[in-house]
């Protein structure tokens, strides 16, 4: 009876720390029109209280809107500063096709941004009424890794 009761308080009180102490993500999302930027920060806390950042993602866009980079950084608690992580770089053709798209992260000991870069290679191949989209992976040597068709 004893640990039947022990048990079921135990449990109580396991559930209660459950839905009072989880946290939850929060967003917050800033524009700069004249860089054409926008920065969006993802914090974790309880209640909107003591929030804990966690990611920033800074996307920089063209004058129509398109996205021609997407930087991510992540939170250090021990420096209690941002650190970049990963960085995308998008180009466009004249008609606003994506073209390309570079994939790079950041390297800790050379403090820039890596010299291995990973890009995608879109391809579109008009035939009579159908499109056709070739997707070719490319590493920062030039050397072909996949392509989807």
């Amino acid at each position: 009876m004893k640990t039947t009761i022990i048990t079921l308080a135990a449990l109580a009180l396991l559930s209660i720390g459950n839905v009072f102490g989880k946290d939850q993500l929060y967003k917050s999302v800033e524009t700069n029109n004249e860089a054409h930027s926008t920065t969006t920060t993802i914090c974790k806390g309880v209640n909107e209280k003591y929030l804990s950042p966690m990611k920033r993602y800074i996307v920089t866009s063209d004058l129509n809107g398109n996205p021609v980079e997407k930087a991510i950084y992540v939170w250090n608690d021990d420096s209690r500063s941002w650190e970049a992580f990963q960085k995308y770089n998008y180009d466009y053709a004249m008609d606003g096709q994506l073209l390309s798209l570079a994939f790079t992260e950041w390297d800790k000991t050379a403090d820039s941004w890596g010299e291995s870069v990973q890009y995608a290679m879109l391809i579109n191949n008009k035939s009579e009424d159908i499109n056709f989209l070739s997707i070719e992976l490319i590493d920062s040597n030039l050397n072909p890794k996949q392509n989807f068709n």
